[in-house]
């Protein structure tokens, strides 16, 4: 149960926690800010980041709702870690990371850093889908954000597929057309 906290002044904070565990056994503190900055802790490691995700797909639903399937998907990202995990490990498996120059190298490390987060956040509001099913749809036919919806869903996964596609794609190897030596 998701919990909130009272400031030292005693008025809200607007701040949501709870202890979790994933599937595979890994525990963290999520805390949802409504409007702020979430946070994911692991053991000593706090990753703190911008509702960035949730505020395109959550725009004009209520406070609970918003909180709710937000959570969810900062769970998600928990729940779904080793989805990323196989997709960076096929990258630096599969790309062509030498013979790039500096400034090949960076747009490609760029280029897998956008893809890899692409794809998690495709997994999370996935997992958020599959947790939530009927519920998730509920709240999306009640409170209708379409444009939200398909700017999220296109451009994840627009960025998942051709980023992580051009990675991969086996580059050219110059060949110098055989000349003959007469």
């Amino acid at each position: 149960m998701m919990t909130t906290n009272n400031t030292a002044d005693g008025g809200a904070d607007d701040v949501d926690r709870q202890r979790v565990r994933s599937w595979y056994g890994l525990s963290a503190d999520i805390i949802v800010e409504h409007g702020l900055w979430h946070l994911v802790r692991i053991g000593r490691i706090s990753l703190y980041h911008p509702p960035v995700v949730n505020l395109v797909l959550r725009r004009g639903q209520p406070r609970d709702d918003r909180l709710y399937l937000s959570f969810l998907h900062e769970f998600g990202h928990l729940q779904t870690l080793p989805a990323p995990i196989a997709h960076v490990l096929l990258l630096v498996a599969t790309v062509r990371w030498r013979g790039r120059g500096i400034w090949g190298m960076l747009v490609a490390l760029l280029a897998a850093i956008v893809a890899h987060q692409a794809l998690w956040e495709l997994t999370s509001e996935s997992y958020v889908m599959v947790k939530t099913g009927p519920e998730y749809r509920r709240i999306y036919r009640e409170h209708p954000n379409p444009v939200g919806q398909v700017a999220f869903w296109s451009s994840m996964a627009t960025m998942a597929f051709f980023l992580s596609r051009w990675l991969m794609r086996r580059q050219a190897v110059d060949k110098a057309p055989l000349q003959s030596h007469n």
